[in-house]
């Protein structure tokens, strides 16, 4: 009895998930919001029809990696080429910069560093699927801020691996080993990946294997198009890397093959329904008693965490010689917090660098920032038009040899 009440919660959940999904698309706001609100309500500090579980969270991450496997698939590799070289020089230096300016708070408020750095961590790290949303929303998945925000989230999929062996090793001394560990495994994924480029660029198209038996069976094909992002993903993690790193690249490879219409399309689905569960899975993190007793404090870490991360990564996006406009909108796309933000705080609670108290608010302010980022990014483009138009300046677009 008590399982048929369960899958009914469950399924009511997932109905009542829907609907406010849907209401918020009516009202022109991102779906993923009505998500997350409605995980948050009726979740384990809500109304409690639900509760958070390994399997859940499993799913949500399933979801992240068809999001960047999709993305390889639908990746303009000649454009990609173009804008890595800055989106990785932006990535190291957002890496630098918001960790140590964090950890010197935390040590001039507290005394207390270790925790700053794994906070700040977790900060330089946008999150993939909401950036997405927000540009597919825009209907900017083809202008030159689109693609520049794309690559900045693709580079920073790469930096999680080493933010993570980092932060595992802040419990003790970060030894000539560990960053021996880091260096070798970022010249690999830098190696992978600029391999996949050199290659598909050479190649431009090719006949993928049993491409004609995968297109026949609507059936067979999903799941042969799932096999070959999971087996990609787990490939790179045996070797030490990124999953979502090695879902990337295997998208890359279907997306210039014979595969990828029928890929796209078999795909999208599956992941649309793995995303839903994934900003669910968000909303189920949240927990309401502890939001409202530090409503303040949330605030104003939130304010602090998006509107920063926002102004930095837009100087250095204008100093990279970028145009106004095309650095704002990937500067807004570039907002929220990313998912692997949540697992850098485990591994920081894992490791004792990160206090209970901290995980926490860590948590806290990582959801709401997924909550509160399409919001902000509405709002912030709307506040430009209206100064665009008051000023009588015309928009900007990419410079001629930047657009493709």
């Amino acid at each position: 009895m008590h399982e048929h009440q369960s899958l009914a919660a469950l399924a009511l959940v997932l109905a009542a998930a829907v609907g406010c999904g849907h209401l918020m698309s009516r009202i022109r706001m991102p779906a993923a919001a009505g998500f997350i609100l409605v995980g948050a309500a009726l979740g384990p500090s809500g109304a409690g029809l639900i509760s958070t579980s390994d399997s859940i969270e499993t799913l949500a991450e399933l979801g992240v990696l068809m999001l960047l496997f999709i993305i390889g698939m639908e990746m303009r590799l000649a454009s990609f080429s173009k804008s890595l070289p800055l989106a990785l020089g932006v990535t190291g230096v957002t890496c630098v910069v918001i960790p140590t300016s964090v950890a010197l708070f935390t040590y001039g408020v507290h005394g207390e560093m270790l925790g700053g750095i794994v906070i700040g961590f977790m900060l330089s790290i946008s999150s993939t699927a909401v950036a997405m949303k927000m540009i597919e929303d825009s209907q900017e998945k083809d202008t030159h801020a689109g693609r520049l925000a794309l690559a900045i989230l693709v580079a920073q999929d790469l930096a999680v691996v080493p933010l993570l062996l980092i932060t595992n090793s802040l419990a003790g001394a970060l030894s000539a080993s560990h960053l021996l560990e880091v260096g070798v495994k970022l010249a690999l994924a830098f190696a992978l990946l600029t391999a996949f480029i050199h290659v598909l660029n050479k190649i431009k198209s090719f006949r993928f294997p049993a491409s004609e038996y995968l297109l026949k069976n609507l059936d067979v094909g999903t799941l042969g198009v799932l096999g070959i992002c999971f087996a990609s993903a787990a490939m790179s993690g045996l070797l030490g890397l990124s999953p979502a790193l090695g879902a990337f690249l295997g998208g890359l490879a279907v997306g210039h093959s014979t595969l990828r219409r029928g890929a796209l399309a078999m795909a999208q689905p599956v992941q649309s329904i793995l995303l839903f569960v994934f900003f669910l899975s968000v909303g189920l993190l949240i927990d309401m008693s502890y939001l409202v007793r530090q409503a303040w404090i949330i605030a104003a870490a939130l304010v602090v965490v998006t509107g920063g991360k926002t102004v930095l990564n837009f100087i250095l996006l204008i100093l990279s010689g970028e145009e106004f406009d095309s650095a704002f909108a990937a500067a807004l796309f570039l907002s929220p917090v990313g998912e692997f933000s949540f697992v850098i705080a485990g591994a920081g609670l894992g490791a004792g660098a990160l206090s209970p108290a901290g995980y926490k608010l860590a948590i806290a302010v990582i959801a709401m920032s997924l909550l509160a980022s399409p919001i902000f990014f509405l709002l912030a483009r709307f506040a430009h038009r209206l100064a665009i138009k008051h000023l009588g300046r015309p928009v900007h677009t990419a410079p001629p040899h930047l657009q493709g």
